[in-house]
């Protein structure tokens, strides 16, 4: 079907009781990747279930002034097909679907997800890259504006994940049909875990670099982030931009709904019906 830097993809089906078929994509490591075990496929399926939880926090937020299109990630299983399963005519196939197998239980594996149909389009790479248009498709007007209102959603998300999760976690590699995205990547602080594309420290600095702040990013209410990459490649820890930053954020909600929909007064203040007013406006902004 076709591969990527990292991993190769075959069209499968999802086989239900009744014999009936769902299209599916299985996503194998490719064997330019070394040492690769079972765990890697785990981390594969867990760094894009934590994704989507990321995700559900994003789209609860509304936002009345700007528009924020919802992000979603594709459902992934990890499938595992042991040895003895596999016909004897396969077992010892060194290309093809049955080639590709772990190198601590010598079993196919594979992340499974439902297959996407439509013009396939990146937003963000794992390396700071941004993609704010697509130049090798031939999009009408209506499909461009579309790709840059979905553009700016994924950006201000990867921000988001930043503050979100305290300085410590960035969700990039940004990828799909239109908002349904696949796979995505998370770098961590300590570089460890989550997909072997987690870059650490190092993939933050680089998004980081290239990414400029949107409507969007200032309607959530997330602070800039320009300026706090140091050009050392291994600053010290008593000069880590990051120490301050991750202080910062900690501090720091997401979102500040007092600042979507500003107090009239003190809480303290305020009589009940006023405090109903109040908590109306606010639920209009949230599920």
């Amino acid at each position: 079907m076709g591969h990527g830097g990292m991993r190769v993809c075959y069209e499968v089906e999802d086989v239900d009781e009744e014999g009936a078929g769902t299209p599916m994509v299985a996503k194998m490591f490719r064997r330019n990747i070394s040492d690769v075990v079972e765990k890697d496929y785990f981390n594969e399926g867990k760094a894009q279930c934590m994704c989507e939880e990321f995700a559900n926090n994003f789209n609860r937020i509304h936002l009345t002034n700007v528009n924020k299109p919802n992000i979603s990630f594709l459902q992934c299983y990890v499938v595992r097909i042991p040895r003895k399963s596999i016909p004897d005519a396969y077992q010892n196939k060194r290309t093809g679907f049955f080639s590709y197998k772990t190198q601590d239980t010598h079993e196919v594996m594979f992340v499974m997800e439902p297959m996407l149909s439509g013009r396939f389009t990146k937003y963000n790479s794992n390396y700071g890259e941004i993609y704010r248009e697509d130049k090798k498709a031939a999009l009408s007007s209506t499909e461009a504006k579309r790709r840059t209102q979905i553009f700016e959603a994924a950006e201000a998300f990867s921000h988001f994940t930043l503050v979100e999760s305290g300085g410590s976690m960035l969700v990039c590699d940004l990828q799909g049909v239109n908002d349904f995205l696949t796979d995505p990547q998370i770098h961590t602080e300590d570089g460890k875990g989550l997909g072997m594309g987690n870059m650490g420290q190092e993939g933050i600095d680089k998004w980081i670099e290239k990414h400029d702040c949107n409507d969007i990013c200032r309607a959530l209410g997330l602070q800039p982030l320009s300026g706090i990459v140091t050009n050392s490649k291994e600053p010290k820890k008593a000069e880590n931009p990051y120490l301050g930053l991750r202080a910062k954020l900690k501090r720091q909600n997401p979102v500040r709904l007092r600042d979507l929909v500003p107090l009239p007064k003190p809480l303290e203040e305020m009589t009940d019906a006023e405090r109903i007013e109040y908590a109306l406006k606010v639920s209009q902004l949230t599920d």
